[in-house]
């Protein structure tokens, strides 16, 4: 209900940025926003969270803190993108310190 919460009021304060002349114009470019909303937001929430609920505490906390490590990754192996020094330290930093709360 937070996560739906935050999404909605992310929708409303960013809805006057919005550029409504430049829509998508075929099917397929509307299936993919589709795709987008529903699978990698609303499925991913409902499984994130529903597991969240059965863990302990603690995994909770280092989970929360490698998420963003895990997301840097992924667009590291699907997209090519190059990391800054800045950047690999930081996850290493992040990761370090997960491993040092259990």
């Amino acid at each position: 209900l937070i996560a739906l919460i935050q999404v909605c009021v992310g929708v409303v304060m960013l809805a006057p940025f919005a550029n409504l002349s430049h829509l998508p114009a075929d099917p397929w470019s509307w299936a993919m926003l589709a795709t987008l909303g529903i699978v990698h937001t609303g499925v991913m929430y409902i499984l994130m969270y529903g597991a969240i609920q059965k863990l302990p505490t603690h995994l909770q906390g280092s989970l929360s803190f490698i998420y963003p490590v895990v997301a840097i990754l992924v667009d590291v192996i699907a997209f090519g993108h190059r990391l800054h020094l800045s950047q690999v330290v930081g996850a290493a930093a992040i990761l370090i310190a997960a491993a040092g709360m259990n």
